[in-house]
């Protein structure tokens, strides 16, 4: 009896087992065989081997690689399947211009992601012929060619598609649907079509996406770049998208230069009264789209639609000083905001001024928005320019000069003693970027020191004998350094501040707080040669857009030769 248990509970484990390693089966081009079992650790070969031991349901795993030939292509599906690549980059399956890759069997379901499709060939859907429910995420399509309809996928009627974050990229019909075509109902979210054609002697319509009779589809937040249809005689347009006689909704997608003989963008063909909804589109500018020659063909409704715009904050700034650009396609025609999405993140924005420089130049939108720091390198009125697709939107800016002004006081003695004779130096310092003009440095000297002279190698310096004002007065401080010298006698023993005022047209760009300039008279001699730097040697004198008279900085300066310098700012 326990020898039939324990056999028992090991087929119910090994019965087990198998059911777990057919439900998740394993591919890898170049570690597995198709003798394996399919395991993770002894995985299959061919997708073949994959698709066709997995149970129904089940998922096949895709380790990187190439996979091509033989068991790689030409490979009908006829069960429910989940087909998961490792990466959408690195697992490629590739026809190598001879073989189609998926037919997919009516009544099934599948789901397919991670993976690219490359080079494959077939009459209808060079790379996947759909007659059942397909959902494909995360997929790239490149250079699958179709000598009838569907470049790269092409769904038959009464089925159903879904097409998620797929990139389509040069894949060519010979007839219609460069990348995309269908009879049936197809819902594209947030894919990229880029240079994708119809082309050929037979060329038709619909250079990325053709929508053929009974199909009823939905293309949102899609980017179309490039796509055309070859303008012969007999053939009709429609370069991204073509609708004949079915349903659509497109919005907030992107259109660019894409291009056919009716319709660049989009052309629908109907006999019916029905009204295609293209409504919160970005159609590559400002424009009504309608009014654009030949963008646009047939009754499609795309008003509103989306415009770009940009904004600067702060839009004046001070030369060193930045702004933080805002370029938008969040409006739409007459200002109103965009409501319910937005387009292709990725979309790219251009900066330039002739006042400065913008980091990053290009921008891509994320959540309709995109990005760039302007730093100005030239002062005055200029534009701000954001350019994207075939508009411009400019910003006007103003860039006003800055100045970093600042103080340093020197004494040509220490400790003075009574009745000793004594220099203040005074030297005004701007480091740019920009010139100052204007500029009034004053003080006042303290009583208990006498003025003796004053002199100035740049600007004039007056003395004022009843409110014992020194001012100094400059019209243009360069970057560099003038200097103010002030002789005054000790009177009295004691310590004495002196605070200097400064004031200046230009902005200042240093905020520092001025600090006292002080000096101590000694009673009895006690001179030397030492110098003592501004606050209490060296301190910064912000500059401000004040138009204080220069007068005021002279006072400034008597102030430090006083004794008692306390910091202020004008």
């Amino acid at each position: 009896m326990l020898v039939l248990m324990v056999f028992i509970g090991l087929c119910v484990v090994l019965t087990a087992s198998s059911v777990s390693a057919t439900s998740t089966v394993y591919v890898n081009a170049t570690g597995g065989n198709d003798a394996n079992t399919g395991t993770i650790d002894s995985p299959y070969q061919t997708l073949y081997q994959g698709i066709n031991n997995v149970d129904e349901n089940g998922t096949v795993t895709i380790a990187d690689g190439t996979y091509t030939g033989t068991g790689n292509t030409n490979i009908t599906i006829n069960k429910n399947v989940n087909i998961t690549g490792q990466s959408q980059n690195g697992t490629i399956i590739n026809g190598t211009d001879i073989n189609w890759i998926f037919i997919i069997t009516s009544g099934v379901n599948v789901t397919i992601r991670n993976l690219t499709f490359t080079n494959g060939i077939a009459f209808n859907g060079g790379a996947i012929l759909n007659h059942g429910i397909l959902s494909i995420s995360d997929c790239t399509f490149t250079e699958n060619t179709a000598t009838n309809w569907g470049g790269a996928i092409f769904g038959e009627s009464f089925n159903t598609m879904s097409l998620t974050d797929c990139t389509f990229n040069k894949n060519t019909a010979l007839h219609g649907g460069g990348a995309i075509a269908y009879l049936s109902i197809c819902n594209v979210t947030n894919c990229t079509f880029m240079y994708n054609s119809v082309k050929g002697d037979d060329s038709w319509c619909g250079g990325a996406i053709g929508a053929y009779a009974g199909s009823n589809s939905t293309v949102t937040g899609c980017t179309f770049v490039g796509n055309s249809v070859d303008p012969i005689s007999s053939s009709f347009g429609g370069g991204a998208i073509y609708v004949y006689d079915a349903t659509l909704k497109a919005n907030f997608n992107r259109f660019y230069n894409n291009s056919g003989r009716l319709g660049d963008a989009f052309a629908f063909n109907t006999d019916s009264n029905v009204l295609i909804n293209a409504e919160n589109n970005w159609w590559g500018s400002n424009v009504d789209p309608t009014t654009v020659r030949n963008l646009i063909y047939g009754p499609v409704d795309a008003n509103p639609w989306v415009i770009l715009t940009v904004n600067a904050t702060p839009s004046i700034i001070n030369n060193g000083a930045t702004s933080a650009i805002t370029a938008d396609f969040n409006h739409i025609n007459g200002g109103g905001d965009l409501v319910g999405g937005h387009i292709p993140d990725g979309t790219p924005v251009t900066y330039s001024s002739t006042l400065g420089n913008c980091n990053p130049v290009t921008a891509t939108t994320v959540n309709g928005i995109a990005t760039t720091l302007f730093t100005p390198n030239h002062i005055g009125i200029g534009n701000l320019n954001a350019t994207s697709d075939n508009q411009t939107v400019i910003k006007e800016l103003t860039v006003n000069p800055a100045s970093y002004l600042y103080l340093n006081v020197t004494s040509s003695k220490i400790n003075p003693t009574v009745g000793e004779t004594f220099i203040l130096t005074y030297k005004l310092s701007n480091s740019g970027p920009d010139n100052a003009t204007n500029v009034t440095m004053s003080f006042q000297i303290p009583a208990g020191l006498e003025f003796v002279n004053a002199t100035v190698d740049n600007g004039t310096v007056t003395y004022n004998s009843t409110t014992r004002t020194i001012t100094w007065t400059l019209f243009n401080v360069e970057v560099g350094d003038p200097y103010l010298y002030l002789t005054v006698k000790a009177l009295g023993s004691g310590s004495y501040s002196i605070t200097p005022t400064i004031t200046s047209e230009t902005f200042n760009g240093n905020t520092d707080p001025l600090m006292p300039f002080s000096i101590s008279v000694q009673a009895q001699n006690n001179s030397n040669s030492n110098t003592v730097n501004a606050a209490s040697t060296t301190k910064t004198i912000p500059m401000q857009t004040t138009g204080m008279p220069i007068a005021g900085l002279v006072l400034a300066i008597l102030a430090v030769l006083g004794g008692t310098l306390v910091p202020r700012k004008k």
